[in-house]
């Protein structure tokens, strides 16, 4: 794929972080109502929506989550040989970061305008896994007991049992109904994108030497574990371009939202998070380049 096609999918993806960068040099707002509409509202409208355009195949379902918990756990794996190396084992914070990638600011753009409909949808289906996972384990890792009964206190969940219930079973939404979904969920690849780039104006980077660590295992041990995920079972089509794009994203943003909630290491968890996202406005590129 040519470079300019490239330049073509990532520019206007990260313009719009840019846009949100710079608002908040000039507006301090709170990000919290921001993140809630996103949550309860838009999120799930997307879900519905994106899952109600294509027939699933339950094939698609089953590879593409097995491959967000494949790296998810992988990626969890090498963050702990990387601790025990370095004697910090104790450092719980140092796992969100690395585990748990924006499998949604940046995926879903990215996603469409590389691989069209077929993408987003794959990428909708990462994202549901990766978020079921971050609001289980991810919040287990951070709170310990009790930290698995978040996950139903989320919309997120009913909606992508609503949207895939509505698939399999053939149900089609109403025309009127579909457009309202449509959209509301339309409102969320761009304020997820904005809220980012606020987001990022507010990180440090703090613990250079293990921010870097992170960094590497996130974006590094991320591409390659969902390269081989890919490689081993034969996976092909979109399925197989966005689980390679989807693993190799940054760290999420909810992890600092879930660190800071639990007090624990949030200005490392900040770091990774502002670190791995500046390096992959140069690692994206490349891992499209090699996928197209």
């Amino acid at each position: 794929m040519p470079v300019k096609e490239v330049l073509g999918v990532v520019f206007p993806v990260f313009s719009i972080i840019a846009v949100g960068y710079l608002f908040a040099r000039f507006k301090r707002i709170s990000l919290g109502p921001v993140v809630d509409i996103l949550l309860y509202l838009t999120i799930p409208a997307l879900v519905v929506s994106s899952l109600s355009r294509k027939p699933l195949v339950t094939d698609d379902l089953l590879v593409i989550s097995a491959a967000a918990l494949v790296v998810v756990a992988g990626t969890g794996v090498l963050s702990y040989l990387y601790l025990k190396a370095t004697g910090r084992t104790s450092l719980r914070g140092f796992y969100l970061p690395t585990m748990f990638m924006n499998s949604g600011n940046l995926p879903f753009p990215l996603a469409l305008l590389a691989f069209g409909a077929d993408g987003l949808t794959a990428a909708v289906i990462y994202y549901i896994a990766v978020s079921l996972l971050v609001y289980s384990v991810g919040i287990f890792i951070a709170k310990g007991r009790g930290g698995f009964s978040e996950i139903f206190r989320l919309p997120l969940i009913y909606a992508a049992a609503l949207g895939v219930g509505l698939n399999l079973g053939r149900v089609e939404i109403p025309g009127p109904l579909l457009t309202a979904f449509d959209m509301l969920g339309t409102a969320t690849i761009p304020m997820m994108q904005v809220a980012l780039g606020i987001r990022l104006h507010s990180v440090k980077l703090a613990y250079p030497g293990m921010s870097v660590a992170g960094t590497v295992i996130r974006l590094g041990g991320g591409f390659l574990i969902g390269l081989a995920f890919v490689r081993l079972l034969g996976v092909e089509g979109a399925n197989a371009k966005v689980i390679i794009l989807s693993s190799a994203m940054p760290a999420a943003v909810i992890n600092f939202i879930v660190s800071h909630r639990y007090d624990v290491q949030g200005d490392l968890v900040a770091s990774v998070i502002g670190l791995s996202t500046l390096v992959s406005l140069v690692t994206i590129p490349l891992v499209l380049i090699f996928l197209m």
